[in-house]
Parts: C-alpha cells; structure tokens; sequence
C-alpha cells in the first residue's frame, strides 16, 4: 500500500482530539504521515474552570495548551507542524486573503494528499472556524495553480494540488448529547463519508484527556462512553462525491 499524506488545518488546541481525532489517529497507525496546524494558542478560552482576566494569566493558559497539545499528538501518532500564534477568538478580524496565502505556503511545503478542516458550519457555528475553512477553502484551490500569488511565501514555492479536501462533521452518532451551544448535524444526505474509528475511540478518548485544561466544555465523556467516537463523519468537498460513497479518505489515490 503506497503511504500518502493527510494534513488537518484547525483554529484552536485540541480541535485536532476532539474533531477527527480517531480518524487521524488510524491513518497514521497504517503508516501513513498525518500532521496537524493549529491557527491560534487557544489564549481565549478557559484554564480549567475559570477565564484568565489578565495578561499573566492568559500567557498562563497559551503555554498549558501548547504542552496539552503535545501529549495529545503524541498519543495519536501524529505531526504538530506548530501554531500559527493568530489571535484566539478574532480570527475574524484577519484578512482572509493574508491567512490563504499562509495556508497555500503551507500546502505547497508540506504536499498533502488530503486536506481536512472544519465543516462550512463551523460545527458550533464558532466564527474562528468558519474563518478557517473560508482561508483552507481559497488555498486549496490556489496552493495548485502558478500564478495564484504574488506576494508572500506562497509565491516563492512551486504550486501543489492535493487530490481531496474534506470538511469534518458532526453526524446525528454525535448529537446525543446535551451540548453547552448550539451544534450544526449534518443529515445523512450531505456526509460523503464515513470512517470506522471503533478501534481507535479509546485513542481519541485519552487525547482530549490530554486537553485536561478543557474538560469543564462539551460533554466528550458522555459520548465516549456512548460509543459515539466508534465512527467519524466528513464531507467529501472536492471533488464532489455522492452521500454514504466512502468509507476510506483514501481510496482510490495514488
């Protein structure tokens, strides 16, 4: 089996566990190399129970979730290709323009296979998110063509098409669940494709676990127990395929 190339691209420290965790987890077990870059320290959020309210303590929170994430991509087998240091919760005061540009340098220095990233929802409608797939969306498309950019790194490396982009999303498996905000459920006639994790659930359970620092957010425990990480569900965005065709990221490239 020809070893290939996924790369995941997500907003925050610990979106790598609790997204498609087990998913990543598998692929790098097959041999595969799977790595992983994460747009902001996740300085917004909370440290344990409680939101930093100063400085001090929000540098606090950015270095504990720099160290959670390495023991959470240790346990799943995978690359941290870095964090981009952008501001947690204000993604969307960046030019889009500027963070495709970073994303196609990205694509064309690392040449994966598959791309991944969030559902067009932003899953929990969470604006960083969907400022994410808005810049992913613009630097898979560009990342392959001469000529796209003219300034920045991207413009300087030669162009890379990778062969699919996916958006990873919750599926109904996943919405059992009291969550603390509202969450977007894919139907069954949108999800392309659905990956068999069951033996990588207890993987992708002690990740998030990792993420110790955000365990008082949605209810992982539940679903874990549940069951519920048995199985991952994306969208297949290019190129386009129909509803419950796939149950391999992989399949068919070479």
């Amino acid at each position: 089996m020809k070893k290939l190339s996924i790369l995941g691209i997500f907003a925050h420290p610990d979106d790598e566990s609790m997204g498609p965790g087990g998913t990543l987890a598998k692929y790098a077990a097959a041999g595969h190399r799977v790595a992983v870059v994460t747009a902001t320290e996740g300085g917004a959020g909370r440290l344990f129970e409680e939101r930093p309210r100063d400085e001090a303590g929000r540098a606090e929170l950015r270095r504990t979730r720099r160290e959670e994430t390495a023991a959470a991509v240790r346990i799943l087998g995978i690359e941290h290709l870095g964090f981009l240091g952008w501001d947690d919760g204000r993604l969307r005061d960046r030019d889009v323009l500027e963070a495709e540009r970073v994303f196609a340098a990205i694509l064309r220095q690392e040449k994966p296979d598959v791309v991944i990233t969030f559902h067009g929802s932003g899953i929990s409608y969470h604006p960083d998110h969907r400022f994410i797939t808005l810049a992913v969306h613009g630097a898979f498309l560009g990342s392959a063509q001469p000529g796209w950019y003219r300034s920045g790194d991207a413009a300087t490396l030669p162009p890379h098409r990778p062969q699919r982009l996916y958006h990873y999303t919750v599926s109904s498996s996943l919405s059992r669940a009291d969550w603390p905000r509202d969450v977007y459920v894919s139907r069954d006639d949108e999800i392309t494709t659905h990956i068999d994790t069951s033996g990588f659930a207890d993987t992708k359970w002690a990740a998030i676990e990792a993420h110790a620092s955000q365990q008082f957010g949605p209810p992982f425990r539940m679903l874990y127990e549940a069951g519920a990480f048995e199985s991952e569900a994306f969208v297949r965005i290019h190129p386009p395929a129909a509803a419950g065709s796939e149950t391999d990221l992989l399949d068919g490239l070479v």
